[in-house]
């Protein structure tokens, strides 16, 4: 880097976090490789986790275990790419993608993904507050305003906050996913899923890269920003942990709580682990509480990330006001809680698939972009240009890049010109996304090399 992050005022000494996208200063950037991993693993450990049991019901224990690593390895160059990038620059993805996709670019894409996220924390709460209404039934509406409040006043106080949350509450959700555990394998018949319908590779394997790594990826530097700074004294050892940590984290969840919902969905014939202890008193409201704290747990990570692209929408040119970031938390939750208490969540989760389709190409460009371009050796202050006329929202390489991106979702969609046998064994999504970035990467090497002989000439 030609710029220090360093020269960036330190965070101020706040009860709640008022950075916003500004680039986080070297004396606030401690966060080791296991506190990354136990933030990851506890944000993809959901309660809606187990689901994917449901969505590959009929493929066998085994094969799900298969499809899991498969996809573990598929993702996880990207992932540990885009876990590098918030080291090497301590900014936010969507300030990084102005280099790429242009501020132009990169403003339309915050905002489609600040949806992404507030509509997914909605969709959890709505998860959560059903799961509660059935453990302690009668309250109705009551239950979607406290995990509201709770969640946002979670969020408020930053990523400092988040840590210690994450930190001191994962012993308590692995104890009460541990009781549950105890009570469906000692009070049912164990029965192990066996595959009683042919695999889909391909498409089994895109399902679970959206559903968990390369659905969390373009988040990593959002985390990573916090991470120990790179230096070239560093040991391979410990960069290997800081790159592997988000990635492992988030497909371990993905790999257990899958597990289990499946050989639950198989036991008892619900994949919903936390209904289980609907029918114990006690335990049933212990239950409640790993319940809470998986949601919470997720949501942080819905709602913290889809604040800071709501800030970078915002304010373009570094630091937002002082109490910006705390006022966007509580508009976004409540708005957020304010959808899962309306229930139009379920009339727009396609809506939801839909953007979420974008990221696949947005991680593969933004990635090949970064490191083709060297952009973490640029001045930070290249991320915070001002825009003073039209044409500076969409400086080169942004027409291309979006070009590319739009071309990734379209070619995702053309997948049934394949022959089924092809499409049966590849991931289609991930396919195209390589394709999208293989041609962007081209072009540009193309549009360089041109104007090199120009300059020879």
């Amino acid at each position: 880097m030609t710029e220090s992050v360093s020269s960036t005022p330190a965070l101020e000494i706040h009860h709640v976090e008022t950075l916003g996208v500004a680039p986080v200063p070297d004396r606030d950037r401690c966060m080791r490789p296991g506190m990354l991993f136990l933030i990851w693993a506890l944000a993809s450990a959901s309660a809606t986790t187990p689901v994917i049991a449901l969505l590959l019901h009929g493929i066998g224990l085994w094969n799900f275990i298969l499809i899991v690593l498969f996809a573990t390895l598929i993702g996880l160059v990207p992932a540990m790419l885009l876990s590098h990038m918030g080291r090497q620059v301590p900014i936010i993805s969507m300030v990084m993608a102005r280099r790429t996709f242009g501020i132009g670019g990169a403003t339309l894409l915050a905002i489609l993904y600040t949806i992404v996220g507030v509509g997914w924390f909605g969709l959890n709460t709505d998860v959560a507050g059903k799961i509660l209404d059935t453990l302690f039934p009668g309250f109705g509406m009551l239950w979607y305003i406290v995990l509201g409040v709770l969640q946002i006043t979670l969020v408020f106080f930053g990523m400092e906050v988040l840590e210690k949350f994450y930190k001191y509450t994962a012993l308590l959700f692995l104890l009460c996913y541990a009781v549950l555990a105890y009570y469906l394998f000692t009070q049912h018949t164990f029965v192990l899923p066996v595959a009683t319908q042919r695999v889909d590779w391909g498409k089994d394997i895109d399902l679970v890269l959206s559903f968990s790594l390369l659905a969390w990826a373009y988040d990593f530097p959002t985390v990573t920003r916090f991470c120990v700074p790179l230096t070239a004294q560093e040991t391979l050892t410990d960069r290997a942990l800081y790159l592997l940590a988000p990635a492992v984290g988030v497909m371990s969840a993905v790999l257990f709580m899958g597990l289990l919902g499946l050989v639950a969905l198989q036991m008892t014939g619900d994949w919903n682990i936390a209904l289980l202890g609907k029918n114990l008193p006690f335990w049933g409201e212990i239950s409640a509480i790993g319940v809470i704290l998986a949601i919470a747990h997720t949501n942080a990570m819905n709602l913290y990330p889809a604040v800071t692209k709501l800030l970078a929408v915002i304010n373009v040119a570094g630091k937002p006001h002082r109490f910006m970031q705390p006022t966007v938390v509580v508009l976004l939750g409540v708005f957020a809680t304010f959808l899962a208490i309306a229930g139009i969540l379920d009339f727009i989760e396609g809506f939801l698939s839909m953007l979420g389709s974008l990221l696949f190409p947005f991680s593969f460009i933004l990635v090949i972009d970064w490191f083709h371009g060297k952009h973490y050796s640029d001045a930070v202050s290249q991320f915070y240009q001002r825009v003073y006329i039209w044409t500076d929202y969409f400086l080169w390489p942004a027409p291309w890049a979006i070009s590319m991106l739009i071309a990734g979702v379209v070619l995702t969609q053309m997948g049934f010109l394949m022959a089924p046998a092809i499409i049966h064994l590849l991931p289609w999504q991930i396919c195209s996304a390589a394709i999208a970035g293989g041609i962007y990467y081209m072009g540009i090497r193309f549009i360089e090399q041109r104007v090199q002989r120009r300059k020879m000439a």
